[in-house]
Order: structure tokens, then C-alpha cells, then sequence
């Protein structure tokens, strides 16, 4: 779920797991309160086939959006949506208007200028899992920064920008591996961000691109942090809410998105490498929304044509659904991930605004 944007300074993080680790989650009765969620109506995301058609009004559905990485959504109240993605076609943070969540415009430049502190020599991508969020309109994404990815912030009164870039980062954490996939929530009362501190980057165990470095699973722990109402002033230090447990996350969780269900709160957050066929779309359940997340289930894996499904995020009505896939196997890094949409069901009902 998305809703106002912020970015947070990072804490070091380099512990190791070993190879024998397992869930960090212990068994409990919080389990029996974890609502069980789904996915339903998803559909690959078309392009409208006629551009001058009015936003206002319907278009046919023509060929299908192309390479859209690590989606985020928002929607805007007066039936517009907005789709961000990682960098791809050549611009930086490209975005996608639909009036139906279902066909979409053709993607447009976001963030021209990606601000002074960006290594712009590293390779596309650029920029990496962009989150947008409501209210006065902020955007927060990762890039590269000597080496190890960094969150900054950019800010826009409109929701398809331009975004202006802060001159320096508001987040990095060399020792850990880096920050990325920040996401920004809402829960009514506090503003929280979680992100990925990467510890994937740093190789270990895993089976990943740049991994098989040693026999033990480096942390890759999702950490949330506290804000102030301003949205980019840390409120305390930030807490670790989740990791991956070694060989059977293939050493890697990422992609967070936060989201109420029942009477808690989700994870949503992707499993195994991102380059692979196995990469997948699961949740946690906390009873509190900086809780100890305990693993509950799988919403999406390969199967019915899409395969390597991930980076699921979550509008602020707590129901409407982007992730990206591959539509073919065996794809590996150089894919081409396309954008899908989706709704979330909670124990079998459809939900509205949280």
C-alpha cells in the first residue's frame, strides 16, 4: 500500500546467516489471526492504441506495455492510476496513466534529472524500484552511489512529475550492501518506510547473479523505520521486521510492501533470485505494523504463462494490485519483464480502502 513518501538514513547491517539457518518466525498464536490472501483478476497490462484518446475516456486495448520493472501504484481519486517502474526505454523513472487499470498510455519520463549524487556511469539500470505516495507527491528510489545502491527523494506536485531530485542521498549503508526497494505506508496515525538492506550485492551463498561466494547466506533484512509527519525525518532508529532463511529463499527477500489485513498488517515481499524462473510473490502477518512478520504464505509463482512474478505493490485502497513477469522460461536477467495487474482477496473477499 502506498500512500505519503519518504526515504531514511541507513543503518550498518552485515551479519551473516549461516547455512543452516532457518525462519527467523517462531510458531504461534498470532498464526491462527493471519488472514489468508490472494491474488485475482490478474491480467497483463495493455497499451492504449489510440493516444490521443481523452484520459477521461476509454481506450481499446492495444499491444501490451512494455519492459516495466519493480512496478509501484498510486491512484490519484478522480479515477486516474499512476504506474512507476525501474529505469527502462531510455528514461529514468518512466510512468503509465490508466483510467482502468487494465489499458495504460505510453510511458513518459518522470525524473529527467536524477540528482548530483547518482554515479551516472554505472549500466541500465539507472534507477531501481521507484515508490510514489499520496498526498503532496514525494518519490523515492535507489540508484548507485561508488558502488553500492542508496535511496533518494524526489518531489512533484503532479503525479506524472517532473520529480525534482535532492542533491545527495537521504539513505546508504555500504557495509550491509547497500539500500534498495524502499516503499513508503501509511497506517492512519504513523509514517513508516521499509526497504531491503542489500545484502545480495555482497555475494554469499546464494545462487544469484554475483552470488555462490562462500557457504554462508548473507542477511538480506527488510527493515522498517519511523517517521516524522514531514515524511523524511526519521522518528528513532529502524527495526528489522524480516530476513530471508537461507537456502530456502535462496538467501534473498526484497521488494517490501506494506499492507492492513484483518487485524495486522502484510508483508508482501518476493523470494529467491530475480533473475530466475523460481522468483515469487509471498506475505508475512504481524499483529502490529513494526512487528516480528511471520512467513503465512504464497500469492504467486510461476505458473498460467507468467514466470518469475515479483515486486508486487499495493495501492492505498488496499485491493488494487501491480507486480511484473516474464512470458517465457529460462529468460534469465536479460528478460524482458512486463507490467500485470492484479486484485488482492482477503480470506476469499474483496477489500476496499484500509
Amino acid at each position: 500500500m502506498k500512500n505519503l513518501l519518504f526515504i531514511i538514513p541507513g543503518v550498518s547491517l552485515a551479519a551473516v546467516l549461516p547455512s543452516s539457518y532457518t525462519d527467523r518466525s517462531t510458531p504461534s498464536p498470532l498464526e491462527d489471526r493471519a488472514p489468508i490472501l490472494s491474488l485475482t483478476n490478474v491480467s497483463r497490462a495493455t497499451a492504449r492504441d489510440d493516444e490521443t484518446s481523452s484520459l477521461g475516456k476509454r481506450a481499446a486495448a492495444g499491444p501490451f506495455v512494455g519492459d516495466f520493472p519493480d512496478p509501484s501504484i498510486i491512484g490519484d481519486h478522480q479515477g486516474l492510476w499512476f504506474a512507476y517502474g525501474t529505469s527502462a526505454g531510455g528514461q529514468n523513472v518512466p510512468v503509465v496513466v490508466s483510467n482502468d487499470v487494465r489499458s495504460w498510455s505510453s510511458p513518459q519520463e518522470s525524473l529527467p534529472n536524477v540528482g548530483g549524487w547518482v554515479d551516472m556511469n554505472v549500466p541500465a539500470p539507472r534507477i531501481w524500484a521507484p515508490d510514489v505516495v499520496r498526498n503532496v507527491r514525494y518519490s523515492l528510489y535507489s540508484a548507485s552511489k561508488g558502488g553500492r545502491h542508496c535511496i533518494g527523494v524526489a518531489t512533484s506536485r503532479s503525479p506524472t512529475g517532473p520529480f525534482s531530485a535532492h542533491d545527495s542521498p537521504l539513505a546508504c549503508n555500504d557495509a550491509g550492501g547497500g539500500l534498495i526497494d524502499a516503499a513508503g505506508y501509511d497506517d492512519g496515525t504513523n509514517r513508516w518506510v521499509v526497504w531491503k538492506v542489500d545484502g545480495s550485492a555482497l555475494g554469499g551463498a546464494t545462487n544469484c547473479i554475483g552470488g555462490g561466494t562462500s557457504d554462508v547466506y548473507i542477511s538480506t533484512a527488510i527493515q522498517i523505520q519511523r517517521m516524522e509527519r514531514d515524511a523524511v525525518t526519521p522518528a528513532g532508529g529502524p527495526k528489522t521486521i524480516f530476513d530471508n532463511n537461507g537456502a530456502g529463499d535462496d538467501g534473498i527477500v526484497e521488494a517490501p510492501s506494506l499492507a492492513r489485513a484483518g487485524d495486522g498488517f502484510v508483508l508482501l515481499y518476493s523470494s529467491n533470485c530475480y533473475a530466475s524462473d523460481n522468483y515469487d510473490i509471498k506475505y508475512a502477518w504481524s499483529s502490529t505494523v513494526d512487528g516480528d512478520y511471520q512467513r503465512k504464505g504464497t500469492l504467486l509463482t510461476t505458473n498460467g504463462g507468467i514466470y518469475g512474478p515479483g515486486g508486487l505493490d499495493i495501492d492505498w485502497n488496499g485491493r488494487t494490485a501491480v507486480f511484473h513477469g516474464r512470458t517465457a522460461p529460462g529468460e534469465g536477467a536479460t528478460g524482458e519483464r512486463s507490467l500485470f495487474t492484479a486484485e488482492l482477496s482477503v480470506n476469499g473477499q474483496d477489500v476496499g480502502i484500509q
